[in-house]
Parts: structure tokens; sequence; C-alpha cells
């Protein structure tokens, strides 16, 4: 019985899952009790209700028994002024109508005013920044040029390939994921396939990783660069830089696209953006 009493009163640690790989806690009290507040409640509801009632039956009472004390008043008609017509001189009308017409032909809709407030992107916590459990960063404008750019990676060939529409515009080397082949679950070291976009670009400078071989966290494992893909549902896959440029060309990461510092930074700089179209091939 006291083990009864002290779950009843406990507030339970509830898991829910908010999918992407993502969890939430909650406290909840035990079902039994939730239920005796709900019906402590109700009952509370109900008495509110019929005092309520019973408040008005009186009052209604109390006007029926005393129809003499019901006093109606007439507001005094408003009484009206004529005001004697001004006259306006004639140059001071001129200079009037000239200020009517300025104020027309200066009208800017409200919709078209260009200092607005900046704003603001949420970066969710993922695999590839596992210290922080949330950043908030500035959303940097898209290039006037960028939305002409596009990203297609080949995995067997190693290779992301800067593409203008269907001109080839350059091509850098990439290592992909250890083991071949599209992925499939969390921690399969597969790079995924399919047509993605790039969702934020993050400074990764000070990002570490462990890679379980033995030598802890490595500073500078991501680069200056994080670009961020929607990689359905997969979270952490991205384009970064890298602490091993040795390792392009082979299968070598958990799952990212690995540049060399010097070519992430340069595609950041110079042709990235957000929305910007990835297409990942086998």
């Amino acid at each position: 019985m006291r083990e009864f009493l002290k779950n009843i009163f406990t507030l339970k640690t509830v898991y829910i899952d908010k999918g992407s790989g993502r969890w939430a806690t909650k406290k909840r009290l035990h079902p039994f009790m939730r239920g005796v507040l709900s019906f402590l409640f109700l009952i509370l509801c109900a008495g509110v209700y019929v005092s309520s009632g019973t408040i008005r039956a009186n009052n209604a009472e109390a006007v029926t028994e005393n129809p003499q004390e019901i006093i109606t008043a007439k507001l005094p008609s408003p009484v009206k002024t004529e005001l004697p017509p001004v006259k306006i001189s004639e140059p001071v009308a001129m200079k009037a109508k000239d200020n009517e017409k300025k104020s027309e032909a200066v009208a800017i809709p409200l919709n078209n005013n260009k200092k607005t407030a900046k704003k603001r992107e949420i970066i969710l916590p993922s695999e590839a920044n596992p210290q922080t459990d949330r950043i908030i960063a500035p959303a940097k404008a898209n290039k006037k040029i960028s939305d002409k750019y596009r990203i297609l990676i080949n995995k067997s060939k190693y290779t992301l390939s800067l593409l203008k529409g269907d001109e080839l515009v350059k091509t850098y080397p990439v290592a992909v994921g250890r083991n071949k082949g599209d992925k499939e679950r969390v921690g399969d070291n597969r790079t995924p396939t399919g047509k993605f976009r790039i969702v934020s670009m993050e400074n990764a400078s000070s990002w570490t990783h462990d890679f379980h071989d033995g030598k802890g966290k490595i500073a500078g494992a991501y680069g200056p660069y994080f670009l961020r893909l929607d990689a359905k549902g997969w979270k952490g896959i991205g384009i970064h830089g890298t602490h091993d440029p040795d390792s392009r060309g082979t299968n070598a990461t958990e799952g990212c696209i690995r540049l060399s510092n010097e070519d992430i930074a340069e595609l950041r700089e110079k042709y990235a953006y957000r929305n910007m179209p990835v297409e990942i091939q086998e």
C-alpha cells in the first residue's frame, strides 16, 4: 500500500519521440492521480455553474417584484449648432491643393520598405555538432547570382561538381562514407543519395569530433564551414572541410561529404547559398 501511494504522488519521466532522432522528456502524474484531479475539476466547474444560475435567478426575482423601482431616463437630444462658413482666401486654397498633389506623388506603399529587420535562423543540434544543444545565428542574404548554381556529387568518382545551369564551373575532390550504398540507418557510415538542398551554412571552425580511433576529440575536424543538408530525416549530414585532406578520393567519412579547407572556403564564400540544390549519386 505504501508503494502504491508513493507511485501515485511521484512525477514520472516520459520520453516523447519528436522525429528525426530527437527526443523530449516530460514529467507526468500517475494515471489514477490525473483521474482524481479531473474529477475534482469537473465538480468545481459544476459548482460554479450552479452558483451563477442562482445569482441570475435572484436578480430576476428582484426585478419582477419591484418594477416600480425601474427608472427610465430620456437622454436630451443633441443641440444642433451651426457655425458660420469660414472663407478661405484664394492663395491659401491653391497652396493646400498643391500640398495634396505633392503628398500623392511621393506616397510610397509600406510593402516597399527595404529597411526590414534581419531574420534569424535556428540551427538544431546534430551529430555533427554534439557539444551544443542549440545555436542561434543570423541568416545571411543570398547572392544575386546564387540561384544559377547547383551541386552534383558522384560518390564512385569522389567528386563534387559545381554547375551553372548545365555548364560545369569547377570540380572538387571529396571523401564520402566509409561504406558504399545508400544510407539505411543511423551509424551505418553511408552517404545518402538523392536530391537535397542546403538548409544552413554554419561556422564549424571551433567544432571537435571523436572518430573513435583512440585519438580522442580532434580539433578542426570539420574545417571552417559546415553546409547542412535536408537529408530526408538523417541528421548531421553535410558538406564540410577536414583536418585530413589526404583522405579525399577515398571512403573515409561517417556519411558526410568532406572537402579540403581551401575548397570548402571557396565554395561557401563564392558560390553556396541557402536552398542551393544538391544531388548525390552513387
